[in-house]
């Protein structure tokens, strides 16, 4: 293999090429015994060389799936490594799936064997064991000890080392072909099975050397990896990170990732948009907790950051009077936050769901660089991206250089506030999902991937999301209304967590809200409003009137068919764990809407007056 080229042909020749050329010292940095321990790109070569060895020894042969259950960490990676040396495909599954989905996932890949990291994720597995013929044999990650009766990880990784495997890995990887099958990824999904996207070398490189490449990163950064790898969106960045130098560390869950933010102090990491609605929720509750004075202060310096967006996002330099605000304003307040997020963050991927351009805004304003994209899985992931020089916020970005963007004809004939059906052709774009050839004909013609997704372009070319076309609904009096829009909205009001907004065939549209407690719990003692309870309190007449209020203040700038007219209070907020979230933190809408069925008639059997023109 030629490891000197900077276009790599495959995922082999990327990983092997970063390792010849940057030869890092602390090229990962993995928790172990209480800190982060450096793990040189030499050595991590080598493990996953022996890991390849053991593997084969276990019989995964080129073409072979082989499944991997974990959380982020150092041996996920290496194992991904390990299994495209041997030409195999890797099939990653969320490790928070439940245990029908994970017999579903394996037994539709076939995959012979699976890595997995903990005593939970093996009790799983062996609760279906007997319904999975072909799984051969299963890896731990974590010593369960010889009870366990399955072999560890670590254990294979050693037993391989000598004598050298580096070598022959090398060149059994350099066999690896651009067309070949990479991996084969579940789609989480809000209905039905999961649908095996299959990937293949050439998908994923393309899109890194088209997407990553416009951004300036290099051995002295430092990426904080927390979203799964098993979905394309952080593996394929984690690619980008090890192909440009950057020494790339794991977080140890999201409960962990305050603490790991503070002890990794990352310049560059990839979240989804719920991640940075808390940090601005946190920062608001702080602000109101605050005396009257912190709280004047940051009003100010908010309203000087926020002056001095437009100058960051074009890289202009500011008036004088301006700068010399904007640099007290970052010395009084904005630091301070920044230090949250370990003090040297200078840019923030974020994708997977639509940011409110309100929240881009608040965190420009303080210093931090967040710049939106938008993909799928289908399409490895990234299709459009903001990145420096070009970034509008509100907009996913222009479309990236070797990928071509047009739209359906769908719903021309109404405003383009619902937009129409964005569809992809491009290097990066899928060959299909694995067998199955009825959604393949469905979503794939003449090389043309329909997304689902609905949006327009604005004049500039950049492109704005409006919704899912399968969640588009229309009210009674034949108005289309995108709901991910209106939600999207709420993002940037600090009462609300999270929103569904409901309205098929509805008189009107309403929506189910989970309020932020910590911030309505706050209002409430400044107002006297006595409560025992969260039920309590979002039943409380004077609450539910102030909620409305911050409602009808939000959509007051929408078309009347499209304003929110009704809401409900609830007092849990959607989680994975009750399954009203997608492991990528999507609302699973039916689940919620059946779950909250009651709640839902109710709202339309109050009186509401009904908008002119819904």
């Amino acid at each position: 293999m030629a490891t000197s080229s900077d276009s790599p042909a495959t995922l082999n020749e990327l990983l092997l090429n970063a390792v010849d050329r940057h030869r890092k010292p602390d090229a990962f940095l993995s928790k172990s015994q209480g800190r982060y321990q450096p793990v040189s790109s030499e050595e991590a070569l080598l493990q996953a060389a022996a890991l390849a060895r053991g593997l084969e020894k276990l019989g995964i042969a080129r073409g072979d799936r082989l499944a991997i259950l974990s959380d982020n960490r150092l041996e996920w990676a290496l194992t991904d490594y390990a299994v495209l040396g041997l030409g195999a495909v890797g099939v990653p599954i969320y490790p928070t799936l439940l245990e029908d989905d994970l017999e579903y996932i394996l037994r539709d890949s076939g995959a012979k064997g699976i890595v997995l990291s903990s005593a939970d994720q093996l009790r799983k597995i062996r609760n279906i064991r007997n319904e999975l013929p072909d799984l051969r044999f299963v890896l731990a990650m974590d010593p369960l000890g010889p009870e366990a009766d399955v072999e560890n990880w670590w254990d294979v990784v050693r037993r391989e080392r000598e004598p050298d495997p580096v070598h022959a890995f090398r060149e059994r990887a350099g066999r690896a072909q651009a067309a070949e099958i990479a991996t084969i990824l579940y789609t989480s999904g809000t209905t039905g099975n999961p649908k095996g996207v299959v990937l293949t070398h050439s998908n994923i490189v393309s899109n890194i050397q088209a997407a990553v490449d416009l951004f300036p990163m290099g051995t002295h950064d430092v990426g904080l990896s927390f979203l799964p790898l098993s979905h394309i969106f952080e593996r394929m960045l984690d690619y980008a990170y090890v192909r440009k130098g950057v020494s790339l560390a794991y977080a140890e869950s999201f409960d962990a990732l305050p603490q790991n933010l503070l002890e990794v102090r990352p310049t560059v990491m990839a979240v989804v948009p719920r991640v940075l609605e808390r940090v601005h929720e946190k920062v608001e509750e702080m602000v109101h907790k605050g005396p009257p004075l912190k709280q004047k202060i940051f009003r100010w310096a908010l309203r000087v950051g926020e002056a001095a967006v437009p100058y960051r996002l074009e890289a202009l330099k500011m008036p004088l009077g301006l700068g010399l605000r904007r640099a007290l304003a970052d010395r009084l307040v904005f630091s301070k936050i920044r230090e949250r997020l370990g003090g040297q963050v200078t840019v923030i991927f974020s994708g997977s769901a639509p940011l409110a351009a309100d929240v881009a805004r608040f965190f420009w304003a303080v210093g931090l660089n967040v710049y939106e994209g938008y993909g799928l899985t289908e399409t490895s992931p990234v299709i459009t991206v903001n990145y420096p020089g070009k970034t509008r916020l509100g907009t996913v970005g222009p479309v990236i250089p070797g990928v071509e963007v047009r739209l359906g004809s769908d719903y021309s004939n109404d405003d383009d506030r619902v937009g129409r059906e964005i569809l992809v052709r491009g290097p990066n774009v899928s060959p299909g999902y694995y067998h199955l050839e009825d959604e393949n004909r469905e979503s794939f013609t003449d090389g043309w991937f329909n997304t689902g997704d609905l949006g327009a372009f604005d004049a500039d070319g950049y492109l704005v999301i409006t919704g899912r076309k399968k969640y588009l609904f229309k009210t009674s009096g034949g108005k289309y209304v995108p709901p991910e829009k209106l939600e999207n909205l709420f993002q940037a009001q600090p009462y609300v967590a999270q929103a569904l907004v409901i309205g098929d065939r509805r008189k009107f549209v309403s929506a189910l809200i989970v309020p932020n407690f910590a911030l309505l719990e706050a209002y409430a003692h400044g107002h006297g409003i006595s409560f025992s309870s969260r039920a309590d309190l979002a039943a409380h007449p004077e609450i539910r009137s102030f909620m409305e209020h911050q409602v009808e203040t939000l959509m007051a700038h929408l078309p009347p068919h499209e304003r929110v007219r009704q809401i409900a209070l609830l007092t849990h907020e959607f989680t994975i764990a009750s399954g009203e979230l997608s492991p990528t933190q999507k609302i699973r809408r039916r689940v919620v809407e059946e779950r909250y069925r009651d709640t839902i008639e109710e709202i339309y059997q109050r009186h509401a007056p009904q908008p002119h023109g819904a």
